[in-house]
């Protein structure tokens, strides 16, 4: 486990997210294994769905592939859950690193609720549950209209995005992710060849790569380049720093190149970004 997790004050933060949103909320950890929630017990459909093997897998696929996709993505996805009830996720990312994942679940909007049990009840038809019962327990979760969940979704990539900076969660110390993290931010403004890095943590070109797909999803360079941007944002964005300056601190010496790159990054240019989000004016 690359991360560890204050499950004390996450508890109180999901137990807030409740009371704001009524919704059900999990953490994962980096390998879509639940960890904490809140409530903790299950919705009665949920827990009629999963009291079958084959919705207890259909359950653990799921999940799995969301936490896959957010991993992939970087983002939070809405998406259908295999049991026809709607379904967010967004990942816990430190310094890049996805170390785990917030969700939330057991979702109905309610928009065309014939339609909508319809297509559950579809999907659930295989499973040993009797529809009249399953469509009680159906009737008894929370409706969620899309603005209303589009607003807890932001909410919920907030609350993922400050984890970190409130140290609720962690990269374990000395752990290989740990050490490779800490290496390229103590040294980003400097050359962070592939030979470099392998030189200082004492391995070779193809643990490099593995340790770099596995802790960020992508290979060496492809990592310092999305960490430099992320420097690169945060200067933007808090300091007053020219762009010379900022490229300078990132270790990127071709303005050029830095503009290229932070506008494929971003879909802004990073003047563009410092007058959208800048919090020093």
């Amino acid at each position: 486990m690359r991360a560890v997790f204050d499950k004390g004050e996450l508890l109180v933060l999901l137990r807030d997210f409740y009371e704001l949103t009524g919704l059900r909320t999990v953490v994962f950890d980096e390998w879509g294994m639940d960890i904490l929630s809140y409530p903790q017990q299950l919705p009665d459909y949920c827990r009629l769905v999963r009291a079958t093997p084959q919705g207890e897998m259909g359950c653990r696929l799921c999940d799995q592939k969301a936490c896959r996709q957010a991993r992939q993505e970087k983002t939070t996805w809405i998406y259908p859950c295999h049991a026809g009830l709607i379904e967010a996720i967004t990942p816990i990312q430190i310094d890049g690193v996805v170390v785990g994942y917030l969700l939330l679940s057991h979702i109905v909007q309610g928009a065309d609720e014939q339609a909508e049990w319809q297509r559950a009840w579809q999907l659930c038809a295989g499973y040993p549950i009797r529809q009249e019962e399953l469509y009680r327990a159906y009737r008894q979760l929370p409706r969620t209209p899309y603005q209303r969940l589009r607003a807890a979704c932001d909410l919920l990539a907030l609350s993922a995005r400050a984890l970190c900076q409130v140290h609720m969660a962690r990269l374990v110390p000395g752990s290989p992710a740990e050490t490779l993290n800490r290496f390229l931010a103590d040294h980003l403004a400097e050359d962070l060849s592939s030979d470099r890095i392998c030189a200082a943590l004492g391995m070779g070109r193809t643990a490099l790569y593995q340790l770099s797909k596995e802790t960020y999803g992508c290979g060496i360079n492809e990592s310092v380049r999305r960490l430099r941007i992320q420097r690169a944002i945060r200067l933007l964005t808090t300091t007053r720093l020219t762009n010379n300056q900022i490229c300078q601190q990132i270790g990127i010496a071709d303005y050029n190149y830095f503009f290229r790159v932070f506008r494929r990054q971003t879909g802004f240019t990073p003047q563009a970004y410092r007058r959208q989000f800048s919090g020093t004016d």
